[in-house]
């Protein structure tokens, strides 16, 4: 599926989420229903780290760091903008250790 197509069914499943939500949100016993039929969540904390940079007023870059509920990160992804341009690129599992290997002792995570 091109990257477009999935964008676009991607934007269209949301849309019937909401509107599912909103009408959960009329009813409490199918809210708890929904509840109940929630098979699992997963608590991801995303840390940004905002790089150096000589000019900061043309040029920002950083990381997002994703970490679970044990500490360990477990994605990461890179950012640039530039003027009014800019994007997002999910690491390669070989980035993600070199990122990993830089910033895991650096973070502490606790959740009480």
């Amino acid at each position: 599926m091109s990257e477009n197509k999935s964008a676009q069914k991607s934007e269209k499943e949301l849309k019937k989420r909401i509107r599912q939500f909103k009408k959960l949100l009329k009813d409490e016993s199918e809210k708890e229903n929904f509840y109940n039929e929630i098979c699992g969540s997963e608590i991801l904390v995303r840390m940004e780290i905002f790089l150096p940079s000589a000019n900061p007023d043309k040029f920002i870059d950083g990381i997002f760091i994703y970490m679970n509920d044990s500490g360990k990160i477990v994605d990461a992804e890179y950012y640039y903008k530039e003027g009014e341009e800019g994007a997002i690129t999910r690491l390669t599992d070989k980035d993600l250790k070199i990122v990993s290997d830089l910033f895991q002792d650096e973070f502490s995570l606790e959740i009480e």
